[in-house]
């Protein structure tokens, strides 16, 4: 099947992007059907085109990609007891919510939306059928992050804007006029989104997106405080495209950049490394520590002279 659109390209590379103590975004199991023959997605409201802050112009048309196949790796994983967690036994730890799974389109299908919540079930399914959860320390849940954490990356109307339920939201009308996105577009399934792939769930979305943060933060400070060895965070929507005021390429906050600041900002770490392997480069990611000397931002993705999602993330040549 061909994979369409301008994320779904990035599914025929296996495992997604590690960060910090963390992969934020594993790779889908199930293949969406062909939908070249959708018609485009007709403007709900108004939406304003997408420049990217990290880049230098506007991304142009994206190619099309083919998927690779379906690998299914036989585990040779033998099942074993939970490991004890402590301070002189620090073990791997797990970041999961089922409550993540509720984000999906209002259309109510997941047939032409590749990020949905049969991904994060999937992974968290295979690593209990192989042992290896048995073999980590699955975390309770956090909640929701805060909303003050979440401005530590984004701005007050963005955090507000996706960070809570919009109907009930209290929020300056001159600052929510500063985003770039003024309403949702109609999507060919009939759903809303913030772009013509990012899908929109007022209900679930909002809650989902800080979980997300949540579950990066609280295994991030669990690592850096010494209770676990390293871990992973099985967590969604993404986060590596969001940029301080602009949702997009499914994500709302950036999960990664939010913990890496927090991390600095709370216990005065000196120097992070983020390390990005997805095939689109991160330009949410990217822009916020661009000036930021105690953060080193690698990024390995396919660019294409700018016509791959999202456009940005040229090759520095020096002069």
């Amino acid at each position: 099947n061909y994979l369409t659109d301008r994320k779904l390209e990035a599914l025929e590379g296996g495992v997604r992007s590690p960060y910090i103590y963390l992969q934020e975004r594993p790779s889908l199991q199930y293949a969406p059907k062909d939908i070249h023959s959708l018609k485009p997605p007709t403007v709900y409201s108004m939406i304003l085109p997408f420049a990217p802050r990290s880049g230098s112009h506007i991304a142009r048309p994206l190619s099309r990609a083919l998927s690779s196949p379906l690998v299914t790796l036989t585990s040779t994983v033998s099942h074993q007891e939970p490991i004890s967690i402590s301070k002189q036994g620090a073990t791997t730890g797990l970041a999961y919510d089922s409550a993540m799974q509720s984000h999906m389109c209002t259309c109510g299908t997941n047939d032409s939306h590749p990020e949905h919540g049969g991904r994060i079930q999937a992974i968290w399914n295979r690593l209990q059928e192989t042992g290896l959860a048995h073999r980590c320390h699955a975390l309770p849940s956090p909640g929701r992050a805060s909303l003050e954490d979440i401005q530590s990356c984004h701005s007050e109307a963005h955090t507000f804007f996706f960070g809570s339920q919009i109907s009930h939201q209290n929020i300056n009308l001159r600052k929510l006029g500063e985003l770039p996105i003024k309403n949702f577009v109609r999507l060919p399934c009939a759903g809303l989104g913030v772009d013509s792939d990012t899908t929109w769930n007022e209900v679930h979305t909002w809650a989902a997106a800080r979980i997300a943060v949540g579950c990066a933060l609280d295994l991030a400070f669990k690592v850096a405080a010494g209770e676990l060895r390293n871990g992973y965070a099985i967590i969604r929507p993404p986060g590596h495209h969001a940029e301080y005021q602009q949702a997009m390429g499914f994500c709302f906050f950036n999960n990664v950049a939010i913990t890496a600041r927090q991390l600095i900002n709370k216990l005065n770490l000196k120097k992070v490394l983020i390390v990005d392997w997805d095939v689109h480069h991160g330009n949410g990611t990217q822009a916020t520590f661009y000036d930021d000397p105690r953060v080193l931002y690698i990024s390995l993705h396919r660019y294409d002279d700018g016509s791959f999602f999202p456009g940005t993330g040229a090759p520095f040549v020096p002069f």
